[in-house]
């Protein structure tokens, strides 16, 4: 009884950690976009990060290094895009296959 007891709870939080995990991803999702911008002792950019601890681990290789964070513009709410009105039932054109006295033979330059 104790045994499936065990494994029932083992089950359980492993469930839990997955639940938390996605929550996590979900939150940091919908924060806004943004970037972290590594500086060098003079203020001048040194690089860019796309997560927080890649700037820190260049900060701490480089004493004296600072970083912050850039916030990118939101996109716009709505788009207004144009639209063309085409006949009911369009047809593509017709195709002109050439005679064979205008074809010309297919060379690669492939040999085995």
């Amino acid at each position: 009884m104790k045994r499936n007891l065990k494994n029932h709870l083992r089950g359980s939080s492993f469930k839990v950690g997955l639940t938390t995990r996605k929550l996590q991803e979900q939150i940091v999702s919908r924060k806004q976009p943004h970037y972290f911008e590594v500086l060098n002792l003079d203020g001048d950019r040194y690089c860019h990060c796309g997560i927080e601890r890649d700037a820190k681990d260049a900060c701490e290789r480089n004493p004296g290094f600072t970083y912050h964070i850039v916030y990118l513009p939101h996109p716009p709410k709505t788009v207004d895009v144009s639209h063309v009105r085409m006949a009911s039932d369009p047809e593509l054109p017709e195709q002109k296959i050439l005679p064979e006295s205008e074809l010309e033979p297919f060379i690669t330059n492939y040999h085995d």
